[in-house]
């Protein structure tokens, strides 16, 4: 398709990745859901082919097509998690079920530990060209949006990264470039604050439930790996000016 040359076209276009978007269903140790396999201590972001636009909206693996650039005037970091209130449970071998109120209990207390995990275990390495560029932690750049109100209902948890308003976005003291033809890369790195049991991210991301020793709830306290039916969405965004060529 030819082009019009010399003249270019900037637009305000904010890029993510996710590093994980499950629906807790399945013990991601054992089987992938989405193509997100186990989560790993460390993982490069904007990596993959551009195929679902729900999870990355990066057409081309770690940079940008032709010519095209981007200035990078904001970083965000999306958190969402939330109890699948209508799935069904295999607890402790027992054939499939809704979840008792126990467990919908010790669930939604997992959904608020996964909130403050992912505040202060996971923290990013963002790169451009061949030079580091900024190291955070999730709570340095907060989303800038998402859900707000109150909920009478104590078993819907919500929080966000960051009020979700425009004076909560942090914006860069000084632009990051990424020029043509040169790679980008994010990595997210998790880092536990012990050896205890759930005290890891990357164990709750994979999935952990609390395992009755034996017949139904209330449970025990002790934690195992499982499908814990906790939706779970993590995205880091670059928020800027795409500039690329007039067709």
């Amino acid at each position: 398709m030819p082009k019009i040359v010399g003249t270019r076209e900037r637009v305000h276009q904010p890029f993510y990745d996710s590093l994980i978007r499950v629906d807790g269903s399945i013990n991601l140790r054992t089987a992938p859901q989405n193509g997100f396999g186990a989560i790993s201590a460390r993982t490069q972001l904007f990596s993959r082919q551009a195929s679902d636009i729900a999870i990355t909206n990066l057409a081309t693996p770690g940079q940008f097509t032709s010519d095209q650039t981007f200035v990078t005037l904001a970083i965000r970091v999306w958190t969402y998690f939330r109890v699948n209130f209508e799935a069904q449970a295999d607890v402790n071998g027992a054939p499939a079920r809704q979840l008792t109120a126990d467990a919908m209990t010790d669930r939604v207390a997992r959904v608020h530990k996964l909130y403050h995990q992912s505040q202060n275990q996971l923290f990013f390495d963002f790169t451009a060209g061949d030079k580091p560029q900024i190291q955070h932690f999730t709570a340095y750049t907060p989303f800038a949006g998402g859900l707000d109100g109150y909920f009478a209902d104590s078993r819907l948890p919500r929080a966000n990264n960051g009020v979700p308003t425009s004076s909560a976005l942090m914006r860069l003291a000084r632009p990051i470039l990424i020029p043509p033809r040169q790679g980008f890369r994010v990595f997210a790195t998790i880092s536990p604050l012990g050896e205890a049991t759930g005290s890891s991210l990357t164990e709750q991301l994979n999935g952990l439930l609390t395992n009755p020793v034996a017949g139904p709830f209330p449970a025990t306290g002790v934690s195992v790996a499982g499908a814990d039916n906790i939706e779970k969405d993590i995205k880091y965004l670059i928020d800027g000016i795409h500039s690329r060529d007039v067709l």
